[in-house]
């Protein structure tokens, strides 16, 4: 009898230890869906950025977007093998859906911006320097995570181990962080032009951009996003 009972309790030990890793792959799925999504959000607002200002500066915007959308299709072939069902109970980082919104919204308005000067490229492009902040977070944060584990060990028959997962969202992360150096050096190219174009102009009352509105409700959110929702 005791040794039955002993089988017992080791079955629902095991049924338990199980039931917990697949909420944890369910929670790093999750995870890595909502950086997808922004990632598709990010290649849709670089693109469309990319055709409001001249070249050769749209030529590094437009890279950057097809970077965005690289990182997309990675995370959504590790998502595709792993076939994780859609769960409510597990959002391991609630504020991605209000920052994915955002840059939805903020595409929504420089796409209708009919010409972006210096000044508007400028103030635009000192917005993307957070958002890249905030993908480097986010992929760092996972890389450094006990989530990856759980999602490495699933790829164990492809003989992905932990250290090729790491190195993925690490590559990843270290991307972001060139994209915001080079940012930073457009926006800065964008600011000099414009003071040496107001140091030559005649002095008049200096036109109000008519397109200026689009700066009022720009991607704050983006440098007020909470981090208290990290990975597990």
């Amino acid at each position: 009898m005791r040794k039955q009972i002993i089988f017992i309790n080791t079955q629902y030990t095991n049924s338990m230890g199980q039931r917990k890793m697949n909420e944890k792959l369910q929670e790093s799925t999750q995870y890595l869906k909502c950086c997808s999504k922004l990632e598709l959000e990010a290649f849709n607002l670089y693109e469309t950025l990319s055709k409001k200002i001249n070249q050769p500066e749209n030529c590094f915007i437009a890279g950057f977007a097809y970077d965005s959308l690289k990182c997309a299709k990675i995370i959504q072939g590790i998502l595709e093998y792993i076939d994780a069902p859609e769960t409510e109970k597990t959002n391991p980082k609630k504020n991605f859906s209000a920052l994915t919104d955002s840059v939805s919204a903020f595409t929504k308005k420089i796409a209708k911006i009919n010409s972006v000067d210096n000044e508007v490229a400028s103030e635009i492009l000192k917005e993307l320097v957070t958002l890249e902040d905030q993908l480097t977070e986010a992929y760092t944060d996972y890389a450094q995570s006990n989530a990856i584990k759980i999602m490495s060990d699933e790829f164990s028959k492809l003989q992905a181990n932990l250290n090729k997962f790491k190195k993925l969202f690490e590559t990843f992360a270290e991307e972001k962080q060139k994209h915001k150096e080079t940012i930073i050096e457009i926006a800065c190219y964008f600011e000099t032009r414009e003071t040496e174009r107001l140091r030559h102009a005649a002095p008049v009352v200096k036109y109000q951009n008519p397109d200026s509105w689009i700066l009022q409700s720009s991607l704050h959110s983006f440098s007020t996003t909470p981090a208290e929702n990290a990975m597990p």
